[in-house]
């Protein structure tokens, strides 16, 4: 009897520690949420990443409008170039009605469309824990078909019943493809991957910055022998932004395992030039101010990548940030 007492107790106990200790699976400030691998491909041509003049929008409410507008001059230039894939995202943010929140009601055009443009899906994330302001943030994306010199996209709040949001930008991701297999500087050989999500990460509220750190993949294998050239792009609204102008507080990771080496590069560097292995880390790569509030980087990874299991990971240290998209282009040699 006094047996069976204590391990009801422990039961208890551990259920309690669970309940307090790990985060909700259904939204939480950790990294909870990894991105989905939406398209991966070889394919001769490139890829197109561009916020356009994207700001943030401020409130919007029922029937305002809020409108950016994007150059598409890499797809029109003396190459063939084919559409493989376009996607829109429309990143919003503080969607709530009568300080709940809800999930927005949004209406997307393309001037040059005569019909509202299909929502493929809609990504959403939140704080996690009952609290002021814990209103539903994500990505919303579309497919949108483009042709000309220039896109322009107007988002429009719908609800009648008098919910708002906010917009803090809309990317335009283009794969192309190009007809002539003449390797250039707009078409190459590429492997790529597409990721996309809504991840929230914020390092508080017993949250830590280990916790706070979304993990992306990149499935698949690679001849290293082929590669020329390997770039990542990730992209994190709020990413950056700190009122008062401090800096930011993150980090970005290529193939890192060693979280202790993060803030040893020299020996992190040694350990890859004796062994050949290690990874990338980068610090404070998110730069985002009151006016663009997406934080996006660019950034070569070639001489860390792997020939299986590549992955990305973006960690927060008391900024903030969402973890929406990651793209992996692998640029190759001909066999």
């Amino acid at each position: 009897m006094r047996l069976h007492s204590i391990f009801s107790g422990l039961t208890l106990a551990l259920i309690i520690f669970s309940i307090f200790t790990f985060p909700s699976a259904s939204g939480s400030y950790a990294g909870d949420k990894p991105l989905n691998t939406i398209a991966h491909e070889e394919i001769y041509g490139g890829i197109f990443f561009s916020l356009g003049d994207s700001k943030y929008s401020g409130r919007l409410n029922y029937n305002d409008t809020y409108e950016v507008n994007f150059e598409l001059g890499v797809l029109n230039t003396d190459r063939d170039k084919g559409v493989k894939l376009a996607r829109l995202y429309v990143y919003w943010v503080w969607s709530q009605k009568e300080n709940v929140g809800v999930y927005p009601i949004m209406e997307v055009r393309a001037p040059a469309e005569k019909e509202v443009l299909s929502s493929v899906v809609t990504y959403t994330d939140t704080k996690g824990f009952v609290g002021k302001y814990d209103y539903f943030s994500g990505v919303s994306v579309y497919s949108c078909n483009l042709d000309g010199d220039s896109y322009s996209v107007t988002v429009k709040n719908v609800d009648v019943n008098g919910s708002t949001f906010c917009v803090q930008g809309i990317g335009l991701l283009v794969i192309y493809e190009c007809q002539e297999q003449e390797p250039d500087q707009d078409c190459q050989l590429i492997e790529y991957w597409v990721t996309e999500g809504c991840d929230m990460i914020y390092a508080e509220y017993g949250i830590t910055p280990e916790m706070a750190t979304s993990k992306i993949f990149f499935d698949g294998e690679l001849e290293l022998k082929r590669v020329k050239r390997a770039y990542l792009i990730t992209v994190v609204p709020s990413g950056g932004y700190v009122s008062g102008g401090e800096t930011a507080h993150n980090k970005l990771y290529f193939n890192e395992k060693r979280g202790w080496l993060s803030n040893l590069p020299f020996l992190n560097q040694l350990l890859r030039l004796l062994f050949g292995y290690g990874g990338g880390v980068w610090s404070d790569v998110y730069i985002a101010d009151n006016t663009v509030q997406i934080g996006v980087d660019q950034r070569d990874v070639t001489e860390y990548l792997k020939a299986t299991n590549n992955f990305a990971a973006v960690q927060d240290n008391h900024d903030y940030m969402m973890v929406t998209n990651a793209v992996l282009v692998v640029e190759k040699e001909e066999r």
